[in-house]
């Protein structure tokens, strides 16, 4: 767990920003969620206020819907385009 703590691209840190996130954000509370259009192999939902998570389990890049906010990441998002095998929490 040392080996990981502060280094932003370790699962630990990941997980600790997501339950910061968790925390603070209201959309993450009690309520409903909406499953978004996407396609094949890619998984969206949105959740209000203002918040949606999209996973790619395909293998090629997907566009991310319109957002305000990187929130989280599994990876690195180049050009508004989500790489295979990664998910993100968006601020929209």
């Amino acid at each position: 767990m040392a080996a990981q703590t502060g280094d932003e691209t370790s699962m630990l840190e990941l997980y600790r920003t997501a339950l910061r996130l968790r925390r603070a954000h209201p959309a993450l509370g009690d309520g409903s969620l909406t499953w978004l259009d996407a396609p094949t192999g890619v998984l969206t939902f949105r959740r209000e206020p203002g918040f949606v998570v999209a996973v790619n389990l395909e293998s090629t890049p997907y566009r991310l819907p319109d957002h305000t906010t990187l929130l989280l990441a599994s990876g690195t998002v180049e050009g508004g385009l989500l790489a295979p095998d990664e998910a993100v929490w968006l601020g929209v």
